[in-house]
This record gives structure tokens, C-alpha cells and sequence, in this order.
């Protein structure tokens, strides 16, 4: 069995070289380690280029858009590296505010102009503020001009509802799957998974954050990404191989760039 992790974080606390060594053990062969910033970005470089089956991805995480001066100039020097396979973790969120919506905006621009340029897909990162769709409404407008344009992307962790996975994928989407599938209150969210369209199902675990159960409230880590392709292969009442192989030819299919 290989799986892909198609969306982690460099954690600050723990042996990563360790991490990638004890994921692989439990089948977990590649992983995507995402940047948030420039400097961000440099690290995930950095770690993929010494970690065979690691790839990175360059990117202005919406909560470090009030920091970024629009130049994308020193990202495209990411793409010289043969590990580069996407730009993200971008997008908008309007929960947590941490960066004004225009300069959030801005910066999505941005990035998806870079990541037209280098022909490569993007990650998204999509969260609204309670009980409102603005980052839904903003993301989808900019993602339709990119689809558009020939652009492929991946909403990452998505959580929204059924509608809206619907409009995404209408334009290509791919969706990232994780740790709230194993969630006892996200019946809603399993809903949503059980609509997607097969072929474009990524696995992911946003480590650190949202580890699956039983390990919620813990730091997440590509290891525990085994318990979501069992849940998913036991809502699709299939082995969990088959979702193995299902998800990380999915992961190839988009991330073009990476060989097997």
C-alpha cells in the first residue's frame, strides 16, 4: 500500500527527517510539504531536496498576506527545483482574520499567477467567517478565471457544504480529505466526501493540525494518515488498498511535475 500525503506542515516540535521515516513504515510513501511565506517556503525546500519521496510546494498562506509585498519574483526561483510541484498553501479566510480581505486578495492573485506561469496546480485554502460563505464567494470567482485559464487546483481540507463542492468541482477541483472524516460530529462532512467525484480525492493530514481519531487534540502527523483512507474505504465499502490507490494516482494526475 502507498499513500500520499498531499498536504503537511513542517512541525516546529518534532523530529521531521523522524517523521517521514515512521510514516513510511505504515505505507505513508510521499509526502507534500507546503510553504506559507517565502521564508516558509525556503524550509520546505529545503527538507524535500534531502528526503527522497518528498515534494514542496511555495506559497503566501492567507494569515501572511499582510507581510507580503506582491513581488513574485523571489518565488519563481522555486520553480528551478525539481521537488517544486505546486504553489500553496493560498487562498482566503475570513474566520480567523488575520490578514485584511483585500491584502488576502491581493495575494491570491498573485500566486495564482504564479502558479500559471510555472504550470502548476494550486493549493487552496478556503475558510469563511461563522455562518457566512464570503471566502467561498471570493475564492470561487478568482478560481473560475484560473480554471479558465487553464489553471488546476486542489481545495484543501474541504469543509464546506455540497453546493459548494459541486460549483468547485464544475471547475476541476480537486479536494483534500483528512482528519475531520473520523470526527464523531462530522456527519456532514462525510456527507460531502461521499459526493465527491472519485477521481479527484486527495488524502491529507494538515499536520500538525487536525489529527484524526483516536488522536484528536494531539499533534497530527503523516503516520496517522492510514485511519483516514480505513474510514474512507469503510464509508465506500471497499478495501482499504483500493483507496490507496485510488487517492495517490489521483495526487500523481495532478501534481504532474513529480514522477513515480
Amino acid at each position: 500500500m502507498e499513500i500520499f500525503d498531499t498536504h503537511l506542515h513542517l512541525s516546529e516540535e518534532l523530529d521531521n527527517d523522524e517523521l517521514v521515516r515512521r510514516a513510511g513504515e505504515v505505507g505513508v510513501k510521499y509526502l507534500l510539504v507546503c510553504g506559507g511565506s517565502h521564508a516558509d517556503s525556503l524550509r520546505a525546500q529545503m527538507f524535500a531536496e534531502r528526503n527522497p519521496n518528498v515534494f514542496f510546494a511555495a506559497g503566501v498562506h492567507p494569515h501572511e498576506a499582510e507581510g507580503f509585498d506582491g513581488e513574485i519574483g523571489p518565488f519563481r526561483c522555486f520553480a528551478e527545483s525539481r521537488r517544486f510541484c505546486a504553489v500553496g498553501e493560498i487562498g482566503i479566510d475570513t474566520y480567523y482574520g488575520f490578514s485584511g480581505v483585500e491584502q488576502q486578495v491581493s495575494a491570491l492573485k498573485a500566486m495564482l499567477q504564479l502558479a500559471q506561469e510555472c504550470s502548476v496546480p494550486a493549493i487552496i485554502h478556503c475558510r469563511s467567517a461563522e455562518g457566512s460563505s464570503d471566502a467561498y464567494e471570493i475564492c470561487y470567482r478568482h478560481l473560475s478565471e484560473f480554471a479558465a485559464s487553464g489553471g488546476t487546483f486542489v481545495v484543501h481540507c474541504f469543509a464546506g457544504t455540497t453546493e459548494w463542492m459541486e460549483k468547485f468541482a464544475e471547475l476541476g477541483a480537486f479536494f483534500g480529505v483528512g482528519g475531520m472524516l473520523t470526527f464523531k460530529r462530522s456527519d456532514n462532512i462525510r456527507e460531502v466526501v461521499m459526493r465527491m467525484p472519485e477521481d479527484r480525492i486527495l488524502l491529507e493530514t494538515d499536520a500538525p493540525y487536525l489529527a484524526p481519531v483516536p488522536f484528536r487534540g494531539r499533534p497530527n502527523v503523516p503516520e496517522y494518515l492510514p485511519l483516514v483512507a480505513h474510514k474512507l474505504a469503510e464509508m465506500k465499502a471497499v478495501p482499504v488498498g483500493t483507496i490507496a490507490q485510488l487517492t495517490t494516482g489521483n495526487a500523481f494526475r495532478l501534481f504532474k511535475r513529480i514522477g513515480r
